[in-house]
C-alpha cells in the first residue's frame, strides 16, 4: 500500500498569551532563584564576616598568648639571673670570710710563737737565776717571783689571744652575716 503524503498545512504563529501556564512557572522559578541566590547571597557575606570575625579573634588571641610567654620567659629569666647574682655573691662573702679567717689565723699563729719564743727565753733566763742562786730562800723567793710573774703575763696573754680569737671570729662571720640578712630580706619581700 501506497500512502500518499499528505500535505501540512501551517498554522499561522499563534500570539503570545498573556498568562499561560508555562510562562508563569518560568516567572516563578525565576522568582525563587533570585531569592535563593540573595539567599545564598546573604549566608555566603554572614559566614565570611564570622570567619573574618574567628579570625581576628584567633589572631588577637594568639598574640595575646604570644605576649604572655614573652613576658613570663622575660620573668624567668630575669629570675634566673637573680638566683645566679645572689649565689654569686653568697660565693664572694664566702671567699671573703675565708680570707680574713686565713689572715686572722696567721696573725693568731705569729702571736702565739711570739708568745711560746718569749716563754722559752724566760725560761731559759729564769733557770740560769734559780741556778746562780746561793740559798734555799733566794730560790724560794726567785721561784714565787717568776710563778707570779708566769701567771700575770698567762693571764694577760690569754686575755689578749681571747680578744684576737673573739674579733677575728666577728670579722670573719661579717661577711656570712650580710649574705644571711640578704636573704632574709629576700625570703621576706617574696612572701609579702
Amino acid at each position: 500500500m501506497t500512502t500518499a503524503a499528505k500535505p501540512t498545512t501551517a498554522k499561522p504563529a499563534a500570539k503570545p498569551a498573556a498568562a499561560t501556564p508555562a510562562a508563569d512557572a518560568v516567572k516563578q522559578i525565576e522568582e525563587v532563584i533570585a531569592v535563593q541566590k540573595e539567599t545564598i547571597e546573604s549566608v555566603v557575606k554572614a559566614g565570611a564576616d564570622v570567619a573574618s570575625k574567628s579570625v581576628d579573634k584567633a589572631v588577637s588571641l594568639t598574640k595575646e598568648q604570644v605576649e604572655a610567654a614573652a613576658k613570663a620567659h622575660d620573668s624567668a629569666v630575669k629570675g634566673y639571673e637573680d638566683i645566679l647574682t645572689f649565689s654569686k655573691e653568697n660565693v664572694d662573702a664566702l671567699v671573703k670570710s675565708s680570707s680574713i679567717l686565713a689572715r686572722g689565723l696567721q696573725d693568731l699563729s705569729k702571736s702565739i710563737f711570739t708568745l711560746t719564743q718569749a716563754q722559752i727565753d724566760e725560761s731559759v733566763a729564769a733557770s740560769k737565776a734559780l741556778a746562780s742562786a746561793k740559798t734555799l730562800k733566794e730560790v724560794v723567793e726567785l721561784s714565787s717571783s717568776l710563778a707570779k710573774g708566769n701567771f700575770d703575763k698567762l693571764v694577760a696573754e690569754g686575755t689578749k689571744l681571747q680578744q684576737l680569737t673573739a674579733k677575728l671570729a666577728e670579722e670573719a662571720a661579717a661577711p656570712i652575716t650580710s649574705r644571711v640578712e640578704a636573704a632574709v630580706a629576700r625570703i621576706t619581700k617574696t612572701a609579702a
